[in-house]
């Protein structure tokens, strides 16, 4: 990845809350603003599997773009309601069925479709201002549900021909916007967050082993017993979205700087995450991020008003959906176990001749990773059984694992 200039952001361009005021500071210190190549680090690995993928996600913008198409100013609103409902109908006949993936009707596609295109379409609604956050929440959060429905509606000429070819998850966004997120330490509200959810293919007896659904949802869901697929809710937020009312440089410094606050509450609440996604808009304006251990990356723009920035940004949520688990920074050596009910840590020995991997079973979290940047150090307290096994019901871990990334 390159970078197609240095970043000129001081801590001192824009206003913040006090609270923000470390944010801020690291926002500005780690930050390497306008790199080439930020959205390829979620690309599938396997170079014909990451071909198919981006057929998926062009065919899905040709499919936006038509219905950009459709708003024209001498149209009136039936005659605008009739082109893009026939527009949605036409193209979802070209696509296979969602089958149990998804229960959304050609109406429930429409209504979206009319709530982001007042985002993608500027001046086609009065009552909308780009530069109003408030206004840009919704139309975000129905694009990324519009692509993820999508996602699991080829074209029947696309099918996929393997399971490789399948996508592994659906990205979206939770329902309420601007809302607080539960299991954050002062209850900040997040603009809008995203979560994962798994697509099942294996079932039965192997069910267990689908990686996506021990590393992400089960997880979340036995993390936390309040867990609501409408709020937010830090043990199972996939990625932060922090939209600004313009995309001058200020602007877009605090909302990196949001990012990094909202990452602390991620890190602290998901023990198995290697680095963080997140999005910063500001007006039409998007940026992919990346908060790493010693940076925070941020893409180009991606302007969703044209096509080009549309294609971009569609194709980088895509490849989020089929990618492998650790390129959306969840660490797979850490795992919830579903017939024991608790998470399991993989280690292995590679100090003897033939390396050996032992696998251990959560007792007790004694550190958690606080920072952002850094080597998100965390201390587990583990035994050799699930506690599920423990003949004593008091019967404790014996081996503290300290697990630290390298800088």
């Amino acid at each position: 990845m390159e970078s197609s200039s240095s970043s000129s952001y001081s801590s001192a361009s824009t206003q913040l809350p006090d609270r923000f005021a470390e944010s801020k500071a690291l926002a500005a210190h780690y930050l390497k603003d306008n790199i080439d190549g930020v959205q390829a680090i979620a690309e599938h690995s396997d170079q014909t599997t990451q071909q198919f993928v981006t057929k998926q996600a062009e065919s899905i913008a040709e499919f936006i773009d038509e219905l950009v198409q459709r708003v024209k100013p001498s149209l009136g609103k039936a005659e605008l309601e009739n082109e893009l409902k026939a527009t949605i109908a036409a193209q979802l006949n070209r696509r296979s069925p969602a089958g149990l993936h998804s229960e959304k009707t050609e109406a429930d596609m429409f209504n979206s479709a009319v709530r982001f295109l007042k985002w993608l379409c500027p001046g086609s609604d009065s009552t909308f201002s780009k530069t109003n956050e408030k206004h840009v929440y919704p139309c975000f959060a129905e694009l990324i549900n519009f692509v993820a429905e999508l996602v699991v509606r080829p074209l029947k000429d696309q099918k996929p021909a393997s399971l490789d070819e399948q996508p592994k998850r659906l990205v979206r966004s939770y329902i309420l916007n601007n809302a607080k997120s539960d299991k954050a330490e002062d209850k900040h509200y997040i603009n809008m967050a995203l979560k994962c959810d798994t697509l099942n293919y294996i079932t039965g007896d192997n069910a267990e082993y689908d990686e996506d659904s021990y590393l992400i949802s089960e997880a979340c869901l036995k993390a936390n017993d309040e867990w609501s697929d409408e709020r937010p809710n830090y043990p199972c937020i996939f990625a932060v979205v922090e939209v600004e009312s313009k995309s001058s440089e200020g602007a877009m410094l605090k909302g990196f700087s949001q990012l990094v606050e909202y990452s602390k509450d991620v890190y602290r609440n998901q023990h198995n995450r290697h680095f963080i996604w997140g999005l910063v808009s500001g007006g039409s304006e998007v940026k992919a991020c990346v908060l790493g251990q010693n940076f925070l990356l941020a893409s180009k723009f991606m302007d969703v008003t044209s096509t080009a920035g549309r294609l971009e940004l569609i194709r980088f949520l895509v490849n989020w959906s089929f990618c492998e688990l650790p390129k959306l920074g969840y660490d797979p050596t850490i795992r919830y176990n579903y017939k024991h009910e608790c998470f399991a840590i993989d280690m292995v020995n590679s100090n003897e001749q033939m390396p050996t991997q032992t696998t251990y079973y959560l007792r007790e979290v004694v550190v958690i990773a606080e920072r952002v940047f850094g080597r998100h150090t965390r201390c587990f307290v583990v035994g050799r059984q699930p506690p599920s096994l423990d003949e004593n019901s008091d019967n404790s871990g014996d081996i503290l694992i300290k697990d630290a990334w390298p800088e």
